[in-house]
């Protein structure tokens, strides 16, 4: 079996990404990813949210500005 290079995983992980993000798009779901070292969830609708956690552990969603 040849082994992959690091461009053609690289290009199979950007595939599978935006396959996931469509499929969860398509079913109606929320995506959560980091971004700027944050957790943001975001919605079909485009709307995006950071979730926090507090110091009891409790999470919290507010709402997230790029």
């Amino acid at each position: 079996m040849k082994r992959m290079s690091i461009s053609e995983l690289n290009e199979i992980l950007v595939k599978a990404t935006l396959s996931a993000r469509q499929e969860a798009q398509n079913n109606g779901v929320p995506i959560v990813y980091e971004e700027n070292e944050k957790m943001i969830k975001e919605y079909p609708d485009g709307r995006k949210t950071e979730i926090i956690y507090d110091e009891q552990g409790n999470k919290e969603e507010i709402e997230y500005h790029e």
